[in-house]
C-alpha cells in the first residue's frame, strides 16, 4: 500500500487529538505550530513580499537557483544593507542544456490568454456572495478557457482558496477542456496552504488517475506544504514514495524538505545531515537561502563537525572561501556561539581582512547579545578607521540592544544616525522600536512609527503585525489589536490562528465577549474562503 494512502489515517489521528482545542476547526494546521509564519506573510503582494503561490513555491522554486555542480561557475562576494553577506547573483546559473535554474514550474505554460478574459473571470468569482451566482455567472460568459488562463485565474484569486479551488472543480468538467499538469500543481499549491491536506491529496490522486503528467514539482508542492507546517514525517514519506515511483527529486525538493527538517517544529537535524549529503552526491548546489538555514541549524545543534564539512563543500561547487565562511560564522554568531566564530576569524589567515569586512556586523550582534557593549562599539570604531562603514543591520542591533534597556533615547540617536550614513532602516529597525515603545509604555510613539510604515514604507509585514498585536493584548487594548487583524487582510497578508487566538483571549480577559465572538466568526470565515468546502 502507497504511502499517500495512509495520510488519511494520519491526519485523523492528529485531528482527535486536535479535538481538544479551541482551534480544532483548523485541523492539523492548529495542532502542529507553523514552520515560519514568515512564509505566511509572503502572500503580502500588494507591498511586495514574495507570494507562496504563482511567482515562487515558498520563494524558491522561481528564484531559490539551485543548479547542478557542473554548470556552477565562481560566485563573487556581495554586501547588503541588511545583513553582513549580501544575495549571491545566481542567474547565470544554467543547466548543461541552457535552461535557466529556477524558474518556476507554473511559469512553463506560455501565457495564451486575454488578460480582459481573466479580469472579467476574476471579477465573477470574486465579486459573488456565493458559488451558485459565481457558477451562474461563469456559465452565462463566452469566455474561452484555456489552461494558461485557468491557472492565471485562480493565482489572482489565491487568497480566496476556496473560490478559487470551486472554480477549478467546475471548469475541469466543461467539454473541450482538460486540466494541465501546472493547473493541478496550482490548485494543490493553494489547497496545501490553506492546510486542506485531504483535498490536495484528490487532487493528486485525480491528476495521476487523468494520466496527467507527475513531475518532481508535483511532488515538491506536497512536501513543501506538509513541511512547513512541522508535519515532516509525513514529508519525509511523500519524498521516499516519490523515489520509489521513479521519479529523480530535483534542487528544490531537497531544499525544501531540508528547510522543513531545519525548522523549529518537526526538526530532525539527522536527516536533513543525511539529506544534504545526499543533495551533494546528486550534484546539486543549494542556493544562499538554504545554506543559511542548513548552517543555523547545525550551529543551533551544536553539529559542528557537519557544519564544516558544509563549507568546504561550497568551496568545492564554487562558492568563494570569503562567502562560505561568512555564511558559518554569521551562523555560529546567531546560536550563540561568539567563541567559536572568532576563533574562525582568527585563524583565517590570508583570508581575514576580507572576511572582516562581511561579518563584522554578525560579530557586533553577537556581542551585543551577550551584554558587551564596550567590545561591539569597539568592533564598529575598528572598521570606520578600515573605511567600512557600519550597516543597518549594525545600526539595528545597536538599536535593539538599547532599546532592551530601555534607554530610548540612545536607540532614537541610533536611528538618526542611519540616514546621513546612507542606511535606510528596514521593516526589522522599525519594528524594534515598535516593541521597544511598547515595553517602555510609550503606546503612541508605536503606533507613530506603525503608521509612518503604512504611510511613507517599508510597509509592516506579518511579523510586524504579530508582534504589535501581541503587544497591544498584553497591555489591555485588544480592541486596537482587533483592528490590526483587518488591516492585515486588507495588506493581502493572511493572518494566523495564533493571530486570532491572541486577540480572542485578550479580548475575553477584558470582557469584551461580543468583540471576542466576532473575532472568532472572522477566523472561521477566512479558514471557508481559504478552504475548498464541499
Amino acid at each position: 500500500m502507497s504511502y499517500l494512502s495512509n495520510l488519511g489515517k494520519m491526519i485523523a489521528a492528529v485531528r482527535r487529538r486536535c479535538s481538544r482545542s479551541v482551534y480544532s476547526d483548523l485541523g492539523v494546521s492548529t495542532y502542529v505550530a507553523r514552520l515560519g509564519d514568515s512564509l505566511e506573510c509572503r502572500l503580502n503582494s500588494k507591498r511586495g513580499n514574495a507570494s507562496p503561490g504563482w511567482r515562487n513555491c515558498s520563494k524558491g522554486l522561481r528564484d531559490g537557483c539551485i543548479g547542478r555542480a557542473s554548470s556552477m561557475k565562481t560566485r563573487g562576494f556581495a554586501t547588503s544593507d541588511s545583513e553582513d553577506v549580501g544575495p549571491v547573483s545566481m542567474s547565470d546559473v544554467r543547466r548543461p542544456d541552457g535552461e535557466e535554474v529556477g524558474s518556476d514550474p507554473v511559469e512553463t505554460t506560455s501565457p495564451v490568454y486575454s488578460q480582459a478574459d481573466a479580469e472579467e473571470v476574476c471579477a465573477l468569482l470574486l465579486g459573488s456572495e456565493d458559488w451558485d451566482s459565481a457558477r451562474e455567472a461563469l456559465e452565462k460568459c463566452s469566455v474561452n478557457f484555456t489552461s494558461a488562463l485557468v491557472v492565471e485565474v485562480i493565482h489572482r484569486c489565491k487568497f480566496r482558496g476556496g473560490a478559487a479551488l470551486r472554480f477549478f472543480d467546475w471548469v475541469g468538467k466543461r467539454d473541450g477542456y482538460g486540466h494541465s499538469s501546472e493547473a493541478y500543481n496550482m490548485a494543490m499549491k493553494i489547497a496545501g496552504g490553506a492546510k486542506d491536506f485531504e483535498c490536495m491529496r484528490s487532487l493528486f490522486y485525480e491528476m495521476r488517475r487523468k494520466g496527467c503528467s507527475i513531475t518532481p514539482d508535483t511532488w515538491t508542492i506536497m512536501i513543501m506544504q506538509y513541511g512547513r507546517t512541522g508535519l515532516t514525517v509525513i514529508a519525509l514519506g511523500i519524498f521516499e514514495e516519490m523515489k520509489a515511483s521513479g521519479c529523480e527529486p530535483s534542487g528544490s525538493t531537497y531544499k525544501y524538505l531540508i528547510i522543513s527538517l531545519c525548522g523549529s517544529k518537526g526538526r530532525k537535524v539527522d536527516e536533513a545531515v543525511k539529506l544534504f549529503r545526499e543533495m551533494m552526491k546528486s550534484k546539486h548546489v543549494p542556493d544562499k537561502e538554504l545554506v543559511e538555514i542548513y548552517l543555523g541549524c547545525l550551529c543551533e545543534s551544536c553539529k559542528l563537525s557537519d557544519a564544516r564539512k558544509c563549507v568546504n563543500f561550497l568551496r568545492e561547487v564554487g562558492f568563494s572561501t570569503a562567502l562560505s565562511y561568512s555564511l558559518y560564522i554569521r551562523a555560529l554568531c546567531r546560536a550563540g556561539n561568539l567563541k567559536e566564530a572568532l576563533k574562525l576569524l582568527d585563524n583565517a589567515g590570508a583570508e581575514r581582512e576580507t572576511l572582516n569586512k562581511y561579518v563584522y556586523g554578525s560579530i557586533v550582534s553577537g556581542l551585543l547579545r551577550k551584554g558587551n557593549l564596550e567590545a561591539a562599539l569597539s568592533k564598529v570604531d575598528e572598521m570606520k578607521q578600515a573605511g567600512v562603514s557600519p550597516s543597518v543591520h549594525v545600526y539595528t542591533s545597536l538599536a535593539v540592544h538599547y532599546l532592551k534597556k530601555k534607554e530610548i533615547g540612545k536607540a532614537e540617536e541610533v536611528l538618526e544616525m542611519m540616514k546621513p550614513e546612507g542606511c535606510e532602516p528596514t521593516v526589522v529597525t522599525y519594528s524594534a522600536f515598535i516593541r521597544g515603545y511598547m515595553v517602555a509604555g510609550k503606546v503612541g510613539d508605536a503606533w507613530s512609527v506603525f503608521n509612518r510604515m503604512k504611510s511613507d514604507g517599508p510597509s509592516p509585514d506579518f511579523r510586524t503585525y504579530s508582534m504589535f498585536m501581541d503587544s497591544l493584548c498584553k497591555i489591555g487594548r485588544s480592541e486596537e489589536a482587533m483592528g490590526l487583524i483587518s488591516e492585515m487582510l486588507g495588506d493581502k497578508i493572511v493572518p494566523s490562528s495564533i493571530n486570532f487566538q491572541t486577540v480572542f483571549h485578550g479580548l475575553n480577559r477584558e470582557g469584551k465577549h461580543d468583540l471576542a465572538r466576532l473575532v472568532w466568526q472572522q477566523k472561521l470565515d477566512l479558514a471557508k474562503q481559504r478552504k475548498s468546502v464541499t
